[in-house]
């Protein structure tokens, strides 16, 4: 779905101060998010809540991806709605939904997407399995991506406590090598494009040891 830029603004702008509140969100690496041109931002999946904290944490818009049992749940279909959030059906294979983010992509525009494709509570992002898909749409877009780790003790999203969101550097196409569009190859990728985000969590959790 389309969404005004302007509108968009206005309600990451309004969620906010309010999320960072309901969350007590801590940001870290702002610096890495000054990239031109097509990017894939993505993260390690821990709640519902993931895509709008990482919403109002970022400063460009970006089009999110989300399986679309979410546009079910009261309050958060509203949100999704508002920030523009791309519904994918993960039990078949939604080509349109994947033509719309390519499209997005190849205008220069910014994407988000969770390599592991579905929520992973309370459990080590390094322990759970990688889709190939964002493999995918980097090869056919050649776009920049940048990893993000979440990361809450225990890995489980509560009201009130605290949530770092760790910016890592931005990840060339080139450097990543991709030789092929073979399974192989996707998988490859996926899984190195996570291991960089395995250790920004690593960081966090160091950090929030720190700050005991």
């Amino acid at each position: 779905m389309k969404k005004s830029m302007g509108f968009y603004n206005f309600v990451t702008w309004f969620l906010s101060g309010l999320f960072r509140l309901l969350f007590r969100v801590k940001i870290i690496g702002k610096e890495n998010e000054k990239i031109d041109g097509a990017a894939i931002y993505c993260a390690n999946h821990m709640s519902n809540w993931d895509a709008v904290i990482l919403a109002v944490c970022t400063k460009r818009p970006i089009t999110f991806v989300a399986k679309k049992e979410l546009f079910k749940v009261p309050v958060l279909k509203t949100l999704l709605k508002w920030l523009g959030v791309e519904p994918i059906d993960r039990g078949t294979n939604d080509f349109m939904a994947m033509k719309t983010i390519l499209g997005i992509l190849k205008n220069g525009e910014s994407i988000f997407m969770f390599p592991q494709g579905t929520r992973y509570p309370g459990v080590l992002p390094e322990n759970t399995e990688v889709k190939s898909g964002i493999a995918m749409m980097i090869k056919h877009s050649k776009a920049t991506v940048l990893p993000i780790g979440l990361y809450t003790k225990d890995y489980t999203v509560k009201l009130f406590k605290k949530v770092y969101v760790v910016i890592g550097e931005p990840v060339s196409f080139d450097s990543l090598n991709m030789e092929s569009s073979s399974r192989e190859e996707y998988e490859r990728v996926s899984n190195e494009v996570f291991e960089r985000v395995c250790v920004l969590c690593k960081q966090a959790e160091d950090l929030n040891d720190g700050e005991k």
